[in-house]
């Protein structure tokens, strides 16, 4: 299966038709079709709906377009990254939870880009849940997580502050008077929380709760979008981190007792790290020697 013809299966994928496909990629059409059929024989399925107009992809082909994105946008990196031979150029690829935290990764971002401008950066929100596999599959050169407990599998650099955990609630909530919310006030309503299991099992075990005590309403990947749902309905309670939504119309409540996130940036272990890999690792050391330690 040879990139070349999954780029070609990617362009009738987005075009829809062999014509306008073959046109963009400079190839006769009778040229395009054989080679798409070749593939589908290779692999044994069957890729696309040819009887549609457009075409359109079959379950095998719409899970093949996913792998082909990633593989080429991987194999396209690579040949960026190794074409930078005596200079620090590339493209480095970061997953990151969403947190205040990564401010720094942003400071060691900016640093690396004024010492290297030919440096770019991609960075893809998400939850670690979503983002570890694509870490162990080369998607992602870092990862930035919180809470992580399998730092023993990877290298990483733990950030030195900490996010603070409570809820985000309408300011016409029951509570919005509080200044902070016990394990009993959080069993009192609606949650909203997020979906990742390491997160919800270590806020449950730290505030003394069992699962079956809370009223969960919606689970999120991304806080952004449920941000809108205390607005709607006062009595939600929307679990997350300090600082990570700026609503005027949410006021943010800490847990009590205290309740605290941490983060790592980790990376694949490995003893061919590149330049360009090496010299992010060093200038985000170096933000965060230079950043002093949050003991609140």
């Amino acid at each position: 299966m040879e990139l070349r013809v999954l780029r070609y299966f990617l362009e009738v994928a987005h075009t829809g038709t062999l014509t306008a496909a073959a046109t963009k990629l400079n190839v006769t059409q009778p040229a395009l079709s054989r080679q798409l059929k070749l593939l589908e024989t290779e692999l044994g399925v069957t890729l696309i709906n040819r009887d549609h107009k457009p075409v359109s992809l079959t379950p095998e082909g719409i899970y093949l377009a996913k792998q082909a994105e990633d593989l080429i946008a991987i194999a396209d990196k690579t040949v960026t990254n190794l074409q930078s031979k005596d200079a620090i150029a590339g493209v480095i690829t970061i997953g990151a939870a969403e947190t205040k935290m990564f401010n720094h990764a942003i400071k060691a971002i900016s640093a690396m880009q004024q010492a290297y401008p030919n440096v770019t950066f991609t960075v893809i929100s998400g939850s670690t849940t979503d983002l570890l596999d694509r870490l162990n599959h080369g998607e992602l050169d870092f990862l930035f997580a919180l809470d992580f407990t399998q730092k023993a599998s990877y290298d990483y650099l733990d950030f030195p502050d900490e996010d603070v955990r409570g809820v985000f609630i309408n300011k016409q909530h029951p509570l919005a008077n509080e200044s902070a919310i016990t394990a009993d006030q959080l069993k009192e309503y609606p949650l909203a929380i997020s979906r990742q299991s390491s997160f919800n099992d270590s806020l449950v075990e730290e505030l003394g709760l069992n699962a079956s005590d809370l009223n969960i309403r919606l689970k999120y990947n991304l806080i952004g979008n449920a941000g809108m749902y205390p607005m709607i309905d006062n009595q939600i309670m929307l679990v997350g981190i300090e600082g990570v939504i700026n609503i005027p119309e949410l006021r943010f409540k800490p847990f009590s007792p205290k309740n605290v996130s941490v983060g790592s940036m980790i990376w694949n272990h490995t003893p061919f790290l590149s330049p360009l890999h090496e010299e992010f690792i060093r200038s985000l050391e170096d933000e965060l020697t230079n950043t002093p330690r949050d003991m609140s």
